[in-house]
């Protein structure tokens, strides 16, 4: 490469371009941007950051936000009445939607009385020692049927005394209610234990009465209520959900569409709202899940089910790089599954993103990526170099054990021979050195220790031993967990 303003592969001291220049590809690099570019090696500072809400469902929503942050949006919108002085003020609500009005008093010739709540203070159920605490549940009910009612399945985890008040007031006419309290002991078959139970008949009169019996022993509070003499009629609304979208993708233009009419229409990347992407189809540029979320006049939203998207490069070839002997994936870091080729086609077990060759030919490699798209690159020469096992000097020299893992030191011994001091050089695929050491002869067997291993990334890396006029080279392979 000849090419000084190449990304890599710049050689000053070649003189012929032979056309292994890797070209600068500039993009945004920083995978938390919007506009992330997988194929670009050289940030040019484009990247749009997540810079707020852009979802126009949340009260975050800021609609000058390019690139949406899913931890910015953090509060649905929920309409409704938000005027605590008003008759059906929603204390859920936090956008007021008009829908207030307001409490109208009058004057009142009579008196009502209603049940407000119930507190059990005392039951005959205890703490089961595998069980733990008492796991409470109940029901209130009068002949006209089931007050308030909390079932075995949702049980209510803590000590007596248990408040009930999650009933609409009981207006009281003389009627008898009826309370059984029971204790969820389910460890591993179904077993239940009687609280106690009892009927009772509240007291038509203001103020917190007791009551006890059938194992309970209760305390009930009755709200006076003077009859209101002036009567206010309204109309509540409720209003349906629209239907949930049709999404179709257009596989042969590229095109999600849907067929809904809506007052509004926001599409989504994997749950992400896409800037400015409010019409009734998009474009999609990068392979993913796509949804569409519609909204009617009424302020309800419903979402269509996930549409996959697989578009594959066309215009994509991985990066080889080779030294004659062992090709590598420059740019192997973005795909899960590898696979080299030869001329007699698949090599089994080649699924490294390097390959040592042992016959000499062409090979290629075979990149795919999560969504399926398969991408080949162009086919290298590679010549099978001198082993050093086959020189017959080196048959002194061992190395083992290779493969060597994590965990597991690495020996070199030298037998049978007197030599000098012993130049040891370890280096990875790309030429680097990883380790350089002088060793004495009396320090063999030379050892590199476990941690050091453990250290290396696995892989192919090349054992260099020099000593006196002799130099023998070792491929050691790395494997196991770092």
């Amino acid at each position: 490469c000849t090419d000084p303003t190449a990304y890599s592969g710049y050689n000053p001291l070649a003189n012929t371009d032979d056309g292994s220049c890797i070209a600068i590809v500039n993009g945004c690099t920083d995978a938390t941007a919007c506009n992330y570019d997988a194929l670009a090696n050289t940030d040019d500072g484009s990247c749009d950051l997540p810079n707020g809400c852009g979802d126009a469902l949340y009260l975050e929503y800021d609609p000058s936000v390019t690139c949406s942050d899913a931890s910015a949006c953090i509060t649905l919108i929920v309409n409704g009445c938000t005027d605590a002085t008003a008759f059906n003020y929603n204390l859920s609500a936090n956008t007021d939607d008009g829908s207030c009005y307001p409490i109208i008093f009058g004057c009142t010739n009579a008196t009502a009385y209603f049940l407000e709540s119930i507190e059990v203070v005392t039951g005959t159920c205890t703490d089961n020692f595998a069980t733990g605490g008492v796991d409470l549940f109940y029901t209130i009910s009068t002949v006209a049927g089931i007050l308030a009612e909390v079932t075995s399945g949702n049980y209510i985890t803590q000590p007596f005394p248990l408040t009930i008040n999650s009933f609409n007031p009981l207006q009281l006419t003389g009627q008898s209610v009826s309370l059984a309290v029971y204790d969820n002991d389910d460890l591993f078959w179904t077993s239940t234990e009687d609280c106690g139970s009892f009927s009772f008949t509240p007291m038509q009169q203001g103020g917190t009465f007791s009551s006890n019996g059938g194992g309970l022993s209760i305390n009930y509070t009755v709200m006076e209520v003077p009859a209101n003499t002036v009567t206010s009629t309204d109309t509540i609304y409720v209003y349906d959900y629209p239907f949930i979208p049709n999404v179709v993708y257009d596989t042969l233009n590229n095109l999600i569409y849907t067929s809904a009419d809506s007052i509004a229409m926001q599409w989504y990347y994997y749950n992400s709202p896409i800037p400015g992407a409010t019409d009734t189809f998009i474009q999609p540029t990068f392979s993913g899940v796509y949804s569409l979320v519609v909204v009617n006049e009424y302020g309800c939203a419903s979402s269509s089910l996930e549409v996959l998207v697989v578009i594959c490069d066309t215009t994509y070839q991985p990066m080889l790089d080779d030294n004659g002997s062992t090709a590598w994936m420059l740019d192997s870091a973005i795909y899960s599954n590898l696979q080299w080729y030869g001329s007699n086609g698949i090599i089994n077990g080649a699924n490294q993103s390097f390959f040592p060759a042992t016959v000499s030919g062409l090979y290629y490699i075979v990149a795919t990526d999560e969504f399926g798209c398969n991408y080949s690159s162009e086919s290298v020469l590679l010549s099978t170099s001198m082993n050093s096992e086959s020189i017959p000097f080196s048959g002194i020299v061992k190395v083992g054990p290779n493969p060597v893992s994590s965990g597991s030191p690495l020996t070199i011994y030298i037998q049978n021979a007197e030599f000098s001091n012993v130049t040891i050089v370890l280096m990875d695929l790309y030429g680097r050195e990883i380790i350089r050491r002088v060793v004495n002869p009396s320090f063999f067997p030379y050892r590199f220790t476990s941690q050091e291993i453990s250290e290396l990334s696995n892989g192919l890396y090349f054992l260099d031993i020099s000593f006196d006029e002799n130099k023998i080279r070792k491929k050691i392979i790395k494997t196991g967990t770092n």
